[in-house]
């Protein structure tokens, strides 16, 4: 029979509200614990903790059962009295320590019921949980000068997720021969899906033979330096999944979510990117009479608006807001999961424009960044989607005669080299030999000659290495690491496999999936 004392309604207003609880319910399962205290703890000991009860003295009772339980001991009333300080400490009211007891084993009814009842309790708890955090919101409500709207929205989320993760059922464990079957089975789909794809496709050929592709669950790290290609790379992932049928997240802390499109339409059409923002030709020099850039052609005007129209097809959603914090891509990411296209990938560009809670933002850089990259790794596994995160390296790789990347180049992401399953660098040495043939002086004691000749040997090797790339696998949880070669057209921004033709389209539409 469930019991409810009424409290103060406060700025709810209205009648007299009643607390959820269950003491027939706390009563039955100390009964049955009594009883069959084995049998009964090791049913209930994972999803019951001693503050789920409403009443404090069955909340002591019951942590002592705990207590005596896990010395492997049996309980009983009397091992129980012993384990408090003063035995007076369990009188409720006019009822002592005896007469409580064998109340207690009044309440008894089958050990089978003993689930039941733990159920029940944390059921009532939830329920007081959430009135008290409802309560608790409604009151900064009303004070305007304490908190912005926003701020109070972020902190009930992250209330809300700390009772629903505080409360859900423990996770069974999984025997080897299951999970071994599952494995199998997961082999065998990677090889219906036909290249040994244990996920989805990276849009990379050599990444999907080093990787096996983008495995749901699985923390993704993408990291360059900046202007390298971080964003490229991410929207060359993102954009062939979501045409293949996948639904995705694609979250920029930078663009616009017209230059996101933009990027797209360049990709998609092999117009120059300049030209899909400002309708003039690049391909091209400037016009003779007037000096100015000509404008597109119709043709090319025509292309232009095609591939918008076959964005239609394209599910990819855009997120734009600045400065996201966990709470907010948590929340947008579940409902999106929850609705009739669910939710397949999250792109999220980049890291380190990301924001943690409002209560780790004080305590400096390195907590907050471990909290979000904890986070990130937690939501991708809740979520069961590969979680693809782009994120800025640190100028370490710039030291280095030879300019690579390495995976402890991450600047300011505290955990996030941890939590990662794999992490990919981008390198072009291209970048790094222009800006040597830029900043060439002349040495000591140089001839003009010798000069010219380095000049020319810096030129050739920058021609040499105009559009190649090369895509860094540092660390593969689940594999080797390795160099993937990639081609990349300034032209579009657009990543390639090397060898791949530079005219095939950059993707294929599936229409109706």
């Amino acid at each position: 029979m469930n019991i409810h004392k009424p409290v103060d309604p406060g700025l709810f207003g209205g009648a007299l509200r009643s607390v959820p609880q269950n003491i027939a319910a706390e009563h039955g399962l100390l009964g049955c614990i009594l009883v069959d205290s084995k049998k009964v703890l090791e049913t209930v000991e994972e999803i019951l903790h001693p503050d789920h009860f409403a009443d404090p003295v069955n909340g002591q009772i019951y942590e002592k059962a705990l207590l005596i339980y896990n010395e492997s001991r049996n309980v009983d009333p009397l091992t129980i009295i012993r384990h408090f300080e003063h035995p007076d400490e369990l009188v409720w009211g006019k009822t002592n320590p005896k007469e409580y007891f064998a109340k207690l084993l009044t309440a008894y009814a089958s050990p089978r019921m003993a689930f039941d009842y733990a159920r029940e309790i944390r059921d009532a708890a939830m329920r007081r949980r959430l009135m008290a955090l409802c309560q608790r919101t409604a009151d900064l409500c009303c004070r305007p000068e304490d908190e912005r709207a926003e701020d109070i929205v972020e902190g009930h989320e992250a209330r809300l997720l700390s009772i629903a993760m505080g409360m859900s059922e423990s996770q069974p464990n999984v025997s080897l021969f299951d999970a071994g079957c599952e494995a199998i089975l997961s082999a065998r789909e990677a090889l219906e899906r036909g290249g040994g794809l244990a996920g989805l496709s990276w849009g990379y050929k050599s990444l999907d033979r080093l990787t096996g592709g983008l495995t749901n669950g699985n923390l993704y790290i993408l990291g360059a330096r900046p202007a390298v290609g971080k964003t490229s790379l991410g929207l060359g992932i993102a954009l062939p999944l979501a045409a293949s049928g996948k639904r995705g997240l694609f979250w920029s802390g930078e663009m616009l979510a017209k230059q996101v499109a933009g990027r797209a339409a360049s990709a998609r059409t092999g117009l120059n990117l300049r030209s899909i923002f400002n309708g003039l030709r690049w391909d091209i020099g400037p016009d003779v009479e007037t000096g100015s850039q000509p404008p597109l052609e119709d043709w090319q005007w025509k292309e232009y608006e095609n591939a918008v129209d076959e964005f239609f097809h394209i599910q990819l959603e855009i997120d734009t807001r600045p400065g996201l914090t966990i709470s907010q891509l948590r929340s947008r990411a579940r409902r999106m999961k929850r609705s009739k296209r669910g939710l397949d990938f999250i792109v999220l560009d980049y890291f380190q424009l990301m924001r943690g809670s409002a209560a780790v933002r004080g305590r400096g850089r390195y907590e907050e960044t471990t909290e979000i990259s904890n986070e990130l790794k937690t939501l991708a596994k809740e979520l069961d989607v590969p979680m693809i995160v782009l994120a800025q390296l640190n100028r370490k790789s710039e030291d280095k005669e030879d300019k690579t990347p390495e995976s402890d180049h991450l600047r300011d992401t505290g955990a996030l080299e941890q939590d990662a399953d794999v992490i990919c660098l981008i390198h072009r040495r291209h970048l790094h030999l222009k800006k040597q043939l830029a900043s060439l002086a002349k040495r000591d004691r140089e001839t003009e000659d010798q000069f010219n000749d380095r000049s020319l040997e810096l030129e050739e090797q920058v021609r040499q290495q105009e559009g190649r790339g090369m895509l860094l696998v540092a660390k593969n949880r689940h594999g080797p690491t390795g160099v993937c070669p990639v081609w990349y057209d300034d032209f579009t921004t657009w990543f390639r496999d090397a060898g791949e033709d530079p005219r095939a389209r950059a993707w294929t539409v599936q229409r109706g999936a």
